[in-house]
């Protein structure tokens, strides 16, 4: 039995079968979601299981950094580290400031 395509959720026989992303499409189907540009499986970017070309590929956003024992432990000195003053420490020739 023949699939379905992942765009128009018509049968994809095999010789217009694009296998990607886990799913499968017609050649014509597989395009980049925001521009439309067909794309092969040389040019494609797959995010989330759609295809994207290059100039449309989602940018990647960060993520917060989880606050473990060791992360609260850097973070903690950081602090402490900024809150000291350049008066109080010795200047490069190991001689206090005048």
């Amino acid at each position: 039995m023949n699939p379905n395509c992942a765009r128009c959720g018509k049968i994809v026989y095999p010789t217009e079968k694009v296998n990607c992303l886990d799913k499968f499409w017609h050649k014509s189907c597989f395009h980049c979601e925001t521009c439309k540009m067909t794309l092969n499986m040389k040019n494609y970017k797959g995010y989330e299981k759609k295809p994207y070309c290059n100039a449309h590929y989602p940018k990647q956003s960060f993520t917060m950094v989880a606050d473990t024992p060791e992360n609260l432990r850097l973070k903690q000195q950081s602090e402490l580290q900024s809150q000291v003053s350049p008066s109080n420490s010795q200047n490069s020739h190991g001689e206090n400031p005048p």
